[in-house]
Formats: C-alpha cells, structure tokens, sequence
C-alpha cells in the first residue's frame, strides 16, 4: 500500500499522520530521546479509529517512516521540530515542508493548503474550515443568510478571517472592508456651451452668473427637443441638476408669452424651497407666488408668502395646484407644467391624486409643455409612454458613490455614527467644501437621541415648524451644522449638500423601505462642485424585525435593497380612490367626452362607467353631472365613505367639532417618562401614549407599582378620557375623539398650540410636536370648512353656522 506520513512537532513529542490518499490510517505520537548519537525513537504511541491507544516499539515508527513514499512537514515547535529533521538526515529520510490547516490538523486530518490560503490567527486554514469558523460567528451575532453570504464573498476576495471576524466585532473597519461597491461617476460626455443654447437674452444673462457649460442631463434634454417645446420624462440620479431643465422651459415659455410657470412638487419643505430658488426670476420682471395649502392657524406674526394664481410663476405641492381645478377656478394661460418626484404615482396614499392632478392639468392646459422629473424610476420608457413624454434619462451620477455595509447594533452604533461624522467633518473636498452628513432613523424619538449623542448635530424631521426647518437647513447650507440626522419619512423634502448619507435604520416607521426610497434617499450623498464623491453607509442590525418580529431582517433587507431592482411604475389604485378622482374628474369635465378623454389621461383608473354608477348611488353625481354634495367632496378632497360619515353625522345631530374629530383624531401625543415606567416595572412601555402597552397599564394592578407623581398622571389621564362604556374600551375608539374634543375646545379657549402643548404635559405627563399639532388643527380647520359646505348642501344652516364659528376659533386670532 502506497501512503505518506504528515509530522509535526510541539514541545514534547512529534505528530505522525500516515496517509492513504486522503485517509488517515492512524495518530501517531513519537517521543525523541537525545543519545550520544543524536536524537533516537524512544516512544511511539498509536491511535486507530475507537480502538484503545496503546504503544508500539519504538522501531515501528522508523519501519513506517522508512516505507513511506514521502515525509511532509508541517511546521510546528521548532526545538523539537530541529531534533526530527536530525533524526530523518540521520537515517537518510528524506523529507520536505508543506503548508497544511491547522484546524484540520487539530482534528487529526490533513488538507493541504496553497501559499494563497486564507489566513486566522497567523496561520493558514482551508477553506471549509474558515467557512465554518465565519459561519459560527455569524450565527453568534444573528446573522441572515444574505448576510452570511456576503461575508463569504468578502472572506474569498480577502483571505484573512481574523479581518472578516474584525469587522463583525467593529474592530476593524477599514473601507476595502466595509465597501459593497462602488456607483461610478458618469464618464466625460460633451456638454453644450451655454453660449449656443437658443435661450432668450435676459434668461441666458442670469444663467451665466452661474454656470458656463449645461450639465450632461440637461444637454440631452436640449438635443431631445427641450427647447421646441416637447414633454419631457427627465430620470436622473438627485443633484444632477434636473430642476433646470424644467426651469429652462418654464422661463423661455414665459419670455416667449405662451404662458406661466408652475413648478409641483410632493412636500411643503420642498415647495418653499422651490419658492425661494425661483424667485431669482424676479430680476426678469416676473411675479412669484406659491400654493401649498398654507396653514390656517395664526399663530402670531408668519412668514408673508404671495399666493396669487395671477403670478407669472408658482411653485406649490400636488393638491395645492388641484384644489384649484376643483373649485373650478382658473389658473390662468399655463405655458409649462413641472412635476418633480413623479415616481409618486407609486404612493398608497397620494398617488392616485398625482394622477388625477396630470390628467386635469393636462385637460386644463392642452397646449402646456410638460416636464417630469424623477431620480429613480423602475422601467421609465414604458412609464414615459403613459405620460406621452419623450425619455431623457442619464443614469449615471456626477460624482462617484461608494456604498458602504456595516453589521452593527446597540450602543457600538452610536459609537460608530460618532465616528462617521468626525471623520466627514474632518474631510475638505477638492473645491474647499467640509463633509457633511445627514443620517437617517426610522423615528422622530431617535431623531433627538440621535442628534443629542453627536457633538454638532441637528435633528431635523416634519414635526418642526417651518421657521425651525428652515433655520436648520440654512446652517447646514452654511457648514454651521455638519450632522442632520432626519426620519426616513421625510427624505424627499431633505435637499442638502451632504457629502455622507448614513443609514441607521433602513425602516420608515415600522415597515422596511422600498428600492426606490433606499435609492432616493442614498441619492442625497455627494454633490458636483461640492464633493468628490459620495460616501453611503449601511449600519444594519442583525435580526432586527419589525411587524410583530415577522419578515426579514435588517441585515437581510439591508442586502435585498443593496442588490435591489426597482420594479415599474404601474399605480394601482384602491375603488374608494378611483372614485374621489372620477368625481373630481367630473367637476372639470363640460361633457361625456371630455369626461372619457380625462379617464383615459388619468393612470390608474378601471371602469368608467361602473365607478359613476357608484357615485350615483352615493348621490355624489346625477349621471356625469357633479351634485352639490358631489362638488363639495371634490372641492374638499372627500372620498366618498368621509361625505357618508358626515351625512351620517350630522344627521344625528352631532356637532361639527364631533364629526371633524371622527374624520381625523390627533393621536400623536407622547409619554415623557416611558422609560422611568418601563425600568419600574420591568416591561417596555411605548412612548406613545395611544399604543396598547400604555392603555393596558391604565386598567391594571401594575399601575399601584409607580411612584406618586407617574400614577398621578396616569389615573387623571384615565379619569378624564377613558369614560366611555364600549364594549372594546379602550380600543373603541373614543379615547383618541375625547382628546382631539378637549385640544379643539383648549383651541377654542384661545390657547396656542405651544399652551396645549403645556396643558397636556403639566396633568398627564405627555407631549406632542408643534408641527404635528398645527398640522392637525390646520387638517381640522379643512375638515370643518367642509362639513360647513356639505351641512349647507344638505339645509342645516345650523349646522354650518356653528362649524364656520368653530373653525374661525381653530383658526385664533
């Protein structure tokens, strides 16, 4: 029988391996003793298999040693390992070194390993048992598959466990490590000169004070027919300056006298940005207004915003613009229609009003040259073939991207975000610019812990008030913040030049993002002129769940999205939203024609004729004809279930107040002392104070556990809210109706948002954001004037009377 032997020495005797193919026959251990002659065989113990060890003569090992047809050695102690390379010369064996793993060769067998071998703890080990040992740790830290194999990806392209090991244990974190990849900035591409564009005097004149060449998006739209006055589908990653296409058409439009401007947009943030930046068309004689549906609520002296329809440019949100088309008042000689964040036909809830808003506009302004704007679109021909617009798509960016993966939990993320930062801030780019970074968490608490934990850092999220907004964005665009650290959900109306994006949570709420928003909001890293390229990092939570701990988890989805393809815009819309845009269709419509050619122009849309039968049926229409009731809805954005409420309503006799408030509850109000209960009673008590863990304290013994002060606050909260005799109590319902009663009777008293805010904190311990709370009175202010006109359609004049009053007293003084 042929075999090898496979030796290694430690400190007191030598490991014998003889070898048949890759079989190990038998251990063998052989002691040395040192003669006059050299070292001889003195030992030689065997074992084999489940046999009892025992020894053999000591010349057996020399018999075996001699039949062998080849001695490796793997290095090992090098005293002992001197003393058998004497023996071998001594007795003319031949022998020669060999790199084998030595986790293999802790369980007594032999795989041989090439100088290129993955490297753990100065040795060499085969693959499988680094698979093995990663494996191991990643179970540890609980990771997903995903993950699991995109460190064995790393691992391969390494070959150093103990670096892969590292960077699970954060302790090593070089970029080679933590890269995912690298998105390459666009290749050079000739630009058109400004010079040679076919622009208007005057508006070429305010170009020239800030650029010289057109940036390659808009050289494309130039060469597609920009400037002949075609509609355009623009799909370019954030800051590669697609707003100026639509800012090139809109002023040449208006130059030209073929009409005005409007500039749409998804977000208030955005439209007050838009607002400000067009205003530099001032100097050209135009006019600039906007229209956002401006908060009602007075709360002292305010921003003095024009919002005249007569303007020669507005910039306003989606429904800002369609409540105009609604109240069937005119919008004036529109020559240019630019909607940004046009992939917002995808959104639940939104969407189905962007598309009505195109058809109408469309329908409004047929001979308006249209501009869509988006970063990110999944199969943007076909959706450009819906919209009837010629595709202009530049899909690479002005500056690289490098994304970054991280696997990180608990306090080492905060430590990490720390760092980040610091490292960004400490950074200068080519043209002089300081990094900047802008975080993203899944909450507004984190937000503030977040922002508290990091030296310079702003929270910054939709429950500010629009001057605190803005004072944030303005120091950020000054470099006097260089952190933000904002929620997922407001990612869209977040324009700055940041250098660093940085997920924390890759969550919006408790629902995971999609391709799109991931892509949208990672877009916010890197700007031309500003950076020389973008830096994204990723710091997923292994195990991490959501939705009852059901679903992936964050290192899982952080993979998914990473490698993510984003799928077609195909909105589908819900019977009860096809209905609200086929009514409000209905109002711009002069005809059953014009009605069908508005159905066909509307995405989205199924059966004309049996979602008329519906409206009918809900005495919203009388065949294509808008009743009164059925104007009012669209005037006021009312679906059809929200006019049946108030029909309901009112005709119990319910007051308006009592009917705006089962149209929207405020339900954003917080526990401050969440965390003193939780510890006290060794449970997790959410901090908001409508979620169930809250409500069901208030019904049990635990509550007797709190010091005086908590159980204070929680026995008034009870007794002045949760009175009601449902069987479901307190899941009815009526608890969130009473709190939104007393915060509009507080409204009514006179008190300011910041006084309710106080009233609610000084008797029950809890607290609510000012933007929320303007927000919802203003969203009470809407509900209100639409009950007014729906109860003066239906003859209460009662009714409406008292909820005009009401309104007048949400509205103060």
């Amino acid at each position: 029988m042929t075999f090898q032997v496979l030796a290694q020495a430690d400190r007191s005797r030598i490991l014998l391996l003889p070898q048949s193919g890759s079989k190990v026959l038998f251990e063998g251990y052989l002691r040395l003793k040192d003669m006059p002659q050299g070292p001889r065989a003195f030992k030689f113990l065997v074992k084999k298999d489940d046999e009892a060890e025992r020894f053999l003569p000591p010349e057996d090992a020399l018999r075996m040693l001699r039949k062998a047809g080849a001695i490796y050695l793997a290095r090992g102690d090098a005293p002992m390992e001197k003393k058998f390379i004497e023996l071998l010369d001594s007795y003319q064996l031949g022998h020669r070194f060999v790199q084998v793993c030595n986790h293999c060769l802790g369980e007594r067998k032999v795989t041989y390993v090439e100088q290129n071998a993955i490297t753990y703890k100065g040795r060499r080990i085969c693959e499988n048992c680094a698979a093995a040992e990663l494996l191991r740790e990643a179970d540890f830290r609980g990771l997903g598959r995903a993950a699991k194999a995109h460190l064995a990806r790393i691992l391969k392209k390494r070959r150093c466990l103990d670096d892969v090991v590292g960077l699970l244990s954060l302790q090593r974190l070089e970029p080679e490590l933590t890269r995912f990849d690298i998105i390459p900035a666009s290749k050079a591409e000739p630009t058109l000169p400004l010079e040679t564009i076919a622009l208007p005097k005057p508006f070429k004149e305010i170009l020239q004070k800030r650029l010289t060449r057109l940036l390659p998006v808009q050289s494309r739209s130039v060469k597609a027919g920009l400037l002949e006055g075609r509609n355009q589908l623009v799909v370019s990653a954030t800051a590669t300056g697609k707003s100026l296409v639509g800012e090139m058409a809109g002023i040449k439009n208006l130059l030209e006298n073929k009409g005005k401007l409007l500039f749409l947009v998804p977000l208030v943030a955005l439209a007050n940005q838009k607002y400000d930046q067009l205003s530099a068309y001032r100097e050209l004689g135009f006019q600039t207004s906007i229209r956002i549906g401006v908060s009602r609520i007075r709360l002292g002296k305010g921003r003095n915003i024009p919002q005249s329809l007569q303007a020669d440019i507005i910039a306003g949100t989606y429904e800002g613009i369609d409540q105009v088309i609604r109240t069937k008042k005119s919008l004036g000689k529109v020559g240019t229609v630019v909607i940004d964040e046009v992939h917002m036909l995808e959104d639940a809830e939104r969407g189905h009003r962007l598309a009505g808003m195109i058809a109408r506009l469309k329908n409004a302004a047929p001979n308006a040259q249209f501009i869509f704007l988006s970063a990110t679109v999944g199969n943007p021909a076909a959706l450009a073939k819906r919209l009837g617009a010629t595709l202009v798509e530049y899909e690479v960016r002005p500056v690289p991207i490098e994304r970054h993966l991280i696997f990180s939990s608990g306090p080492e993320k905060r430590k990490l975000l720390r760092q980040l930062s610091k490292e960004a801030q400490a950074l200068t780019s080519s043209t002089g610019y300081r990094g900047q970074t802008i975080i993203f968490t899944n909450s507004r608490k984190n937000c503030y812990n977040l922002a508290d934990a990091i030296p310079g850092a702003a929270a910054y999220h939709a429950g500010l008030q629009y001057p605190e907004r803005k004072r944030i964005e303005e120091l950020f665009g000054q470099g006097k913040i260089h952190t933000v650290v904002t929620t997922a959900a407001l990612a869209a109306g977040v324009d700055f030049p940041a250098s660093q994006v940085v997920f924390e949570s890759l969550a919006m709420g408790i629902e995971w993002l999609n391709v799109h928003e991931f892509n949208q909001m990672l877009g916010r890293a890197g700007r031309p002129g500003y950076h020389d390229k973008g830096l994204v990092y990723i710091l997923a939570e292994p195990g991490r769940r959501f939705s009852s701990g059901r679903g992936e988890s964050e290192d899982e989805m952080a993979l998914a999205l990473l490698n993510g393809q984003m799928e077609d815009v195909a909105p589908e819309f819900s019977e009860a939203q096809q209905q609200e845009e086929v009514l409000a269709n209905a109002v711009a419509a002069h005809s059953r024609a014009e009605l069908e050619r508005l159905h066909a122009l509307t995405l989205g849309l199924d059966d004309l004729n049996s979602t008329l039968a519906s409206l009918e049926n809900a005495s919203l229409l009388k065949g294509i004809v808008p009743t009164r009731l059925g104007e009012a809805a669209a005037a006021h954005f009312l679906a059809p279930e929200q006019v049946e409420s108030i029909v309901r309503s009112l005709g119990k006799g319910e007051s308006p107040a009592e009917v705006a408030v089962k149209l929207e509850s405020f339900e954003a109000l917080y526990l401050k002392y969440a965390e003193r209960i939780s510890t006290k009673l060794h449970m997790q008590i959410s901090q908001r104070a409508l979620h169930g863990s809250f409500l069901d304290l208030l019904s049990s013994a635990d509550l007797r556990e709190l010091d005086g002060k908590l159980q204070r606050y929680c026995l008034d909260f009870a007794r002045d809210f949760l009175r009601c005799t449902c069987k479901e109590a307190p899941y009815c319902g009526c608890l969130q109706k009473s709190i939104s009663l007393k915060i509009l009777d507080l409204r009514a008293e006179g008190k300011s948002p910041e006084e309710i805010i106080g009233y609610f904190s000084d008797r029950y311990g809890m607290y609510a954001y000012q933007g929320d709370l303007i927000n919802w009175l203003d969203q009470m202010v809407r509900y209100l004037e639409a009950i007014e006109s729906v109860a003066r359609v239906l003859g209460r004049e009662k009714a409406a009377k008292e909820a005009a009053e009401r309104k007048k007293r949400v509205e103060g003084e």
